[in-house]
């Protein structure tokens, strides 16, 4: 009898490990009455506005490849949004490509500007891929803690320290996933002098720049003086507009950034989806009263959540001035994060995030998203604090 030989993987693909909000999802499947606040996943419905200009599109019949790089009138749009909204000046032709969302700029980040055995500064906690992509380019990732004493801010002494002659991008998430924090002017103005002093890209994430609150400002860094020559500005619609199941997203950097961006992007997704193109230019030309009042309605959440972690005697959280997420220490009820996580999918069916899968300054913590409705994350957060008691 032959028996079947499974090929084994590459080396690149040993060297990564499965996402942990990917893992719970998992552990979930096939439970019932599970509360999901593992996933930043909007609960809305994406605008009719921008429904229908895909349908339209639909209808006349553009379902065929596009430019490489996403139409012009779309790249036309972007420019025009980022030199209003982010201060960034962009040349449609030559600096903005359109993605298949942001995950796939991170992808080809990685592997269009790191080598083997480079180093790449992580602040740290991290959106997950940051890490991975880095393994997968055969790079070594180096986590930059933040200070949770500071609401996870930036530690400059941290970030200095771990410069070394084979450094060569810092990947950071503003506003921040997991932990909701905003940098400051000040801590922008210190990383983008850090890039600078020793010649660095910066990969600036910037998902989530819509959803802040408190009067807070966001601030690309990009738009900083003489940081443009070495910005990655990677952004999204998918948690603006609600539109994560589209899968649209853009990059701004400098020409030669870009050419070199582009060669990678051809060869991972040839050009991106001719419909979302249309919905994601109805998006940003229609009216944005959508956006504010979902941003609204998860500010309500926000503040429900705030309020009632504060009742847990030994439950310390920042409190998070951007993005959907909280991100408490549960340190002193469990020091394993896994465990706890587990035990409370099990005992009380809320899934959440092991903070620990965001970085070792995650380790502790749980991420809890309040993308969900305002009743459901309601009871979830009573059965949290009913599993806790």
């Amino acid at each position: 009898m032959n028996h079947l030989v499974v090929p084994e993987s590459s080396r690149r693909v040993s060297l990564v490990k499965p996402s942990a909000i990917r893992r719970m999802i998992e552990l979930s499947a096939g439970m019932e009455d599970v509360i999901h606040l593992e996933q930043g996943e909007p609960d809305f419905v994406t605008p009719k506005h921008i429904i229908d200009a895909a349908v339209e599109a639909a209808k006349k019949g553009f379902t065929h490849y596009t430019e490489m790089d996403g139409t012009l009138e779309l790249r036309q749009a972007i420019a025009e949004k980022v030199g209003r909204r982010n201060g960034l000046d962009a040349d449609p032709r030559t600096e903005v490509t359109v993605t298949s969302g942001s995950q796939e700029a991170m992808l080809i980040a990685a592997f269009g500007f790191l080598n083997l055995g480079d180093e790449a500064l992580i602040l740290d906690p991290y959106y997950p891929a940051y890490f991975e992509d880095t393994l997968l380019a055969e790079a070594v990732p180096i986590p930059v803690l933040l200070s949770e004493k500071r609401d996870f801010g930036l530690d400059v002494e941290a970030l200095e320290n771990q410069i070394t002659k084979r450094t060569k991008m810092i990947w950071m998430c503003n506003p921040s996933n997991p932990t909701g924090h905003v940098f400051s002017r000040q801590d922008l103005e210190t990383i983008a002098e850090v890039a600078k002093q020793h010649d660095l890209i910066v990969f600036a994430d910037e998902v989530y720049e819509e959803i802040v609150y408190d009067g807070i400002e966001h601030i690309s860094i990009g738009s900083l003086p003489s940081m443009k020559e070495r910005t990655i500005t990677v952004n999204s619609f998918s948690k603006a507009y609600a539109m994560t199941g589209w899968r649209i997203g853009y990059i701004v950097a400098e020409k030669k950034l870009s050419a070199s961006l582009r060669k990678m992007h051809y060869y991972a997704t040839l050009c991106p989806n001719a419909i979302s193109q249309k919905a994601a230019f109805a998006a940003l030309n229609g009216p944005q009263d959508c956006v504010q009042e979902m941003v609204a309605e998860y500010d309500r959440r926000r503040r429900y959540m705030l309020s009632e972690l504060d009742k847990v005697k030994g439950l310390p959280c920042a409190t998070p001035k951007g993005a959907f997420y909280v991100f408490p220490d549960f340190s002193r009820f469990e020091k394993s994060d896994e465990t706890l996580a587990q035990h409370l999918l099990k005992e009380a069916r809320v899934a959440t995030a092991p903070g620990s899968g965001f970085g070792k300054a995650g380790e502790g913590h749980l991420r809890i998203s309040y993308s969900v409705s305002y009743e459901r994350l309601k009871e979830g957060i009573e059965r949290i604090k009913n599993a806790l008691e």
